[in-house]
């Protein structure tokens, strides 16, 4: 057997290893999901446009975390509206108006990256170097992106300044993912008197290198009598459920 017949057997072995290898995790990947997921999809419970949101979502975990959370909040018929604080490019709200197209979704970002006053990170309040930049985004396009309906509120500008005119809102359903310690903390000290009783707030990036966001989660739980818990999506989001009582 000569040179090239060998190379050719081992580029062959490699392609089909290749194959098998996408194939496989393809397989595992629809096999492995949660049980009343599958159970909802096969009795037409989840509309089409989550079920298309599934399949590209990255962080399948995130996604399943956002999914059971708001199916609980409908089963419960926990009443009020949706918003989120650090929205970037749209990912997880669209995936919220999808699940809730008749509940209103309050968008709240400063669509430029963040804001030099509220890049504090420490304790003493020094500004640490920030290496992600989050000004590749617009209103525009995040209303593109979602495609939704007139129950998208955008409110661009610096939180919490821009919920003034919002004072009669109450939350079934609020996402946090602002980073830093200053936008956390104040989205907590906002949104938790209004969140109705069974309302969630969900925040991201607790177990991340985002140590604002720790401190933030850290401090607000000594403030209230619920505690937060730990999800298992790719960085760390944590979860409140606050009391009925």
């Amino acid at each position: 057997m000569n040179l090239l017949a060998v190379l050719n057997i081992i580029i062959l072995n490699i392609v089909v290893l290749l194959a098998l290898s996408y194939f496989w995790s393809h397989w595992t990947y629809k096999l492995f999901k949660p049980w009343q997921w599958l159970e909802d999809v096969k009795n037409k419970v989840v509309n089409k446009k989550v079920i298309k949101l599934e399949r590209s979502f990255k962080d399948k975990n995130r996604f399943y975390s956002f999914w059971f959370q708001l199916r609980q909040i409908e089963q419960n018929n926990i009443i009020g509206s949706l918003a989120e604080v650090g929205v970037f490019k749209g990912e997880t709200a669209k995936l919220m108006h999808n699940i809730f197209p008749d509940r209103k979704l309050y968008l709240f970002d400063s669509f430029s990256g963040f804001p030099k006053q509220v890049i504090k990170e420490d304790c003493d309040g020094t500004i640490r170097p920030q290496t992600v930049n989050f000004s590749n985004t617009s209103k525009e396009k995040v209303l593109t992106y979602i495609n939704g309906n007139e129950n998208i509120i955008v409110k661009e500008g610096i939180f919490p300044d821009t919920a003034v005119d919002l004072d009669d809102e109450s939350y079934a359903f609020v996402h946090l993912d602002a980073d830093l310690f200053q936008s956390t903390y104040d989205g907590f000290k906002y949104f938790y008197p209004k969140l109705v009783a069974g309302g969630m707030i969900l925040v991201h990036d607790y177990n991340h290198n985002w140590e604002g966001v720790k401190k933030a989660v850290d401090l607000f739980e000594k403030e209230v009598p619920e505690q937060f818990i730990a999800l298992n999506d790719m960085y760390g989001s944590m979860i409140l459920v606050k009391n009925k009582t």
